[in-house]
Parts: structure tokens; C-alpha cells; sequence
């Protein structure tokens, strides 16, 4: 019952999502040419950004107040996409919440005596039921308005709202798609148990999305968002899934009795690379989201395992104890050209990921025993050591944008989720329940 009731909520969930729409009846300018904005950002420098206007808005003198909670979700969002400064409100010269839409131009020429390079102005309103958040974004020294949006949803959707609104300011700004809007695929132990649960990036509105009272592990999105990817021990077998998150349409995609685990999508959707145990090693196949078109990769009796595929779709890297110890490869599509990338991280090498971009790869190592992440190049240059002296930190996963990496690590005694940006800086705690939550799976 408590998975039909999730499934349900899971379904509201995106019909209210697909009621959010994106109305301009705001922009005057042509936001095409916009973007390209005249601040030149280096890839270190930030965007100085001020957020104003979001006044109060009450529902009713018990409820929360709706208009503050929006300018701090902006914020938030804004400060975690890693490209910008946003100012203290305390800095500026006025009372931030007291700027309405159209009183912009006079706040313009004070922002950039203070050298704030863009400005957002928000106000959130009701009609009816519904809530309506209206956001420009401005250019400071140019005064030009950069982009309008009016956002339409049930009060429930107000997280996704902003979200949106924080994505398309990094769009305008950057040219770059923000993660303000992107989910987190995960496991959570719940009483003997090891559940999947989807929630925002920001660990908002968990939503349980197997309920078996099993053991479900490795969750993989699809490239398009839409279906997740995992395994399950539901029918006494580690049997590998496919769940439609539109549908909540499930589907067993591979049962040879033994091992399916440790799926991964390949950038066209089309196909999953994963492990199957065949009686003499675990040797990677790939298959269709049907499960149909099975077709084997390696051969041999060691363990293939964790694939994840480049960005081109041409090539895998995997982890492999073929050379003896768990050990980095890679290999081109078809199963041939396989090579050792990892040489300089001890013994134990494990949990690749190739980052979006395609230059870099992420992966965990083993010194001095303890589990740490690893960048290297893919031709096995340029390796870096993202985190250390904080117990064990493993199961890196990119975000879309490929600025952030999801993990897991157990530096405050039990599992849990934290994020850092892609050079190891600015580390801090996702996940804060008295649950152990891990193998983590950033969505596109």
C-alpha cells in the first residue's frame, strides 16, 4: 500500500510539475541576444549577484510565509550552482524585500557603484489556489533586462517554481544548463530493508520508488530523465529493472540466475552496459531497455564490473581484477582495445565514472586504508586526490553540468550523502536523517 500511495504521489507529483508553466508575458527585449552577456567570466571567477524584491505573502496568519521562502530557495540555488557571489542583503543600500518589479532601474546605478554585475527582482503572489512567481533578471552596468518569466503552480509546486527560475538565471548568465532542477536517485536502509528514493538536489521531497521490502541497489537515470535503472533482490535473484518514473511501469530487463547488477545507460538512451555473473566470472553485457538485444562485451573468469560510458558513446571504463587487484579500464564499445588506466592509487581502484564533459574521470582508490575519490584524464594523466583524512568517501556521481560530484561518505560515523564542487572544494552534508542513505545517482 505504502508503494501504491508513492507511485500515486509520484505521478501527482509530475502532473503538478507539467501544470508549472513558463508564460512570458514580461520580456521586452529580445532574450536570445542576451545571453551572451557582456560579464566576462573566467572559469574561477563568480558572478557578483544580488537577489531582491520577494516581499511577504501569507495564505493566512498561521501559515508560513511563502515570499520570504521563495527569495531564500532563489538564493540557495544561486549559491550552489558555484558560479556566483550573491551579495548579503545587508550590504546593499536598501531594504531588499522593499524593491518591486518596475522600481529596478532606480536600485541599477547604486548595484554597480558595489560592482554587483546582475540583479534579480522577485515577487510571489496568489490567484486562487494557485501561486504565481514572477522573476526578471537584469544586466547592471547595460540596466537591460536579461529575461522575464512567469511561473504558475499549486502552492506544493513552489520549490519546483524557484528551482526553475534559478536554472533559467544560469542559463542566461552562463549559457550553461543549471542544477537547480535536477533529482537525486538513491538507497536508503529502512528497517532491514535497502529502498530507492528519488528527491531533489537539494534533498527535498523524497519520494519512495520501490517498496519491496527487499534489497535494491544501483540506480542509473536515463538520459532523458525518465526511467531509472537498477537492481533488485525482490524475487530472491539480483535481477536487473527498469522503472518508468511517468508511468511507475516496471520492468524486468534481465534475470540470468546469478548476478544483473551495476546498469549504465549509454548517452543515446539506447542500450545499458552492466554485470552478469555466467558461471565462470562477471564480464560486462550490454542490453536494451527491453531487454532485448543482448550482446557480450568481455570474457574471462575474472570480475568486470561498473561500467560507465563517455560522453561520445564510444568507449567504456570499468573496474577489473583481471591484472589481479581491482584495477580502472577502459575499452572501446565494441569490447575490444582494453587498457589499465589506474597505476598510482595503491591496490584498489574502483566505482568509475566519466564525467559529462568527457575529460576527466572520477573514481575511488584505496591509501592508507581508506577509501578516498580520484579525478584522472582518460589517457591516465592529471590524477588529482579530491578527498582525504575523513574516513571513507566513495560512489562519485557528476552532475549534468559536470561543476559538482555527488558521494558517499561515512566522515560523521554513518553513511550519507554529501556534495563538492569538481575540483574537491566546498564538501558539505546532503542527507541529514537518522537513515544511512549511499550509492547515489545524479539525474541529467
Amino acid at each position: 500500500m505504502r508503494l501504491c500511495r508513492n507511485m500515486r504521489l509520484g505521478r501527482a507529483l509530475f502532473v503538478f510539475g507539467l501544470c508549472v508553466v513558463a508564460i512570458p508575458p514580461l520580456p521586452v527585449v529580445s532574450a536570445e541576444e542576451k545571453y551572451t552577456v557582456d560579464i566576462v567570466r573566467k572559469e574561477a571567477q563568480k558572478i557578483a549577484i544580488a537577489v531582491v524584491g520577494f516581499p511577504p505573502l501569507k495564505a493566512s496568519p498561521t501559515t508560513d510565509d511563502l515570499g520570504t521562502r521563495a527569495g531564500a530557495i532563489l538564493t540557495d540555488d544561486l549559491k550552489s550552482a558555484g558560479m556566483f557571489d550573491v551579495i548579503d542583503p545587508s550590504f546593499l543600500p536598501i531594504e531588499a524585500a522593499r524593491v518591486e518589479i518596475g522600481q529596478e532601474k532606480g536600485l541599477l546605478p547604486a548595484l554597480n557603484s558595489l560592482k554587483v554585475q546582475a540583479v534579480v527582482v522577485g515577487k510571489l503572489s496568489s490567484r486562487g489556489s494557485e501561486l504565481i512567481l514572477e522573476g526578471q533578471l537584469f544586466e547592471v552596468v547595460k540596466g537591460e533586462m536579461l529575461s522575464g518569466k512567469r511561473y504558475v503552480g499549486d502552492p506544493r509546486t513552489l520549490r519546483t517554481m524557484v528551482h526553475r527560475l534559478a536554472d533559467e538565471v544560469v542559463f542566461r548568465l552562463t549559457g550553461e544548463k543549471g542544477i537547480a532542477s535536477s533529482r537525486i536517485a538513491y538507497v536508503s536502509s529502512v528497517n532491514g530493508a535497502k529502498e530507492i528514493y528519488v528527491m531533489d538536489y537539494d534533498a527535498y521531497n523524497p519520494l519512495l520508488i520501490t517498496g519491496n521490502h527487499s534489497i535494491n541497489l544501483s540506480p542509473r537515470w536515463s538520459p532523458d530523465g525518465k526511467k531509472i535503472a537498477y537492481t533488485s533482490y525482490r524475487d530472491q535473484n539480483p535481477d536487473l529493472f527498469v522503472i518508468d518514473l511517468e508511468t511507475g511501469r516496471r520492468q524486468k530487463i534481465s534475470s540470468s540466475p546469478g548476478l544483473n547488477v551495476a546498469p549504465a545507460w549509454s548517452p543515446d538512451g539506447e542500450r545499458l552496459a552492466f554485470s552478469m555473473s555466467n558461471g565462470t566470472g562477471t564480464n560486462l553485457f550490454l542490453i536494451r531497455p527491453d531487454g532485448a538485444g543482448l550482446r557480450q562485451l568481455t570474457q574471462g573468469p575474472h570480475i568486470d564490473i561498473s561500467p560507465s560510458f563517455a560522453p561520445n558513446g564510444r568507449q567504456i571504463v570499468f573496474n577489473s581484477d583481471r591484472g589481479g587487484t581491482p584495477q580502472i579500464y577502459l575499452m572501446d564499445i565494441e569490447g575490444t582495445n582494453v587498457r589499465r588506466l589506474t597505476f598510482g592509487v595503491g591496490d584498489y581502484s574502483v566505482s568509475p565514472r566519466w564525467s559529462p564533459r568527457g575529460d576527466k574521470i572520477a573514481f575511488v582508490g584505496r591509501l592508507r586504508g581508506s577509501f578516498d575519490i580520484f579525478l584522472i584524464n582518460p589517457d591516465g594523466t592529471g590524477l588529482v586526490q579530491l578527498t582525504s583524512s575523513s574516513r571513507n568517501n566513495e560512489e562519485p556521481s557528476w552532475s549534468a553540468d559536470g561543476r559538482h560530484i555527488l558521494f558517499t561518505s561515512t566522515r560523521n560515523g554513518s553513511r550519507h550523502l554529501y556534495i563538492m564542487a569538481a575540483d574537491g572544494s566546498n564538501q558539505r552534508r546532503l542527507t541529514k536523517s537518522g537513515q544511512e542513505h549511499y550509492l547515489a545517482d545524479w539525474s541529467p
